[in-house]
């Protein structure tokens, strides 16, 4: 059974590292720990003591905050987990007072912010794995 979105639940850097290679990400072995330690916030959702689902906040508190990281484990994806995770952590941010809620993804994705209420704009990122 799915349990509810937990805000701040606590969770391993191994779990969202492991849950970072299940959706094809890279692992970033040992960053975790220190990632969640500057995190505003961050969701999960979980069945059981398995990590289903997480999306890490960074934030100043007040204006700006950034969702990163929304993974939904591979066997349970499409089963509206995402949206509620995304979901969750917008009201939950819009309850602390934050201004401005952003996310970046990449363009296969797009609708999918769009249905959750993301104005989609034109933005520009560097991104230093990527840069040449």
């Amino acid at each position: 059974m799915v349990e509810q979105i937990k805000r701040n639940d606590v969770v391993t850097a191994k779990e969202i590292e492991d849950l970072r290679a299940a959706v094809g990400w890279e692992r970033l072995e040992n960053k975790y720990e220190k990632i969640l330690a500057n995190s505003y916030a961050h969701f999960t959702v979980r069945e059981g003591s398995q990590l289903l689902a997480f999306v890490n906040v960074i934030s100043d508190g007040i204006g700006d905050a950034f969702l990163v990281d929304l993974m939904v484990l591979p066997s349970v994806q499409r089963r509206g987990i995402a949206r509620a995770l995304v979901d969750a952590a917008v009201v939950g941010l819009t309850r602390d007072g934050i201004k401005c809620i952003q996310v970046t993804f990449d363009q296969e994705l797009e609708s999918f912010y769009r249905d959750c209420g993301f104005h989609i704009f034109k933005a520009g990122i560097i991104d230093n794995d990527r840069r040449a």
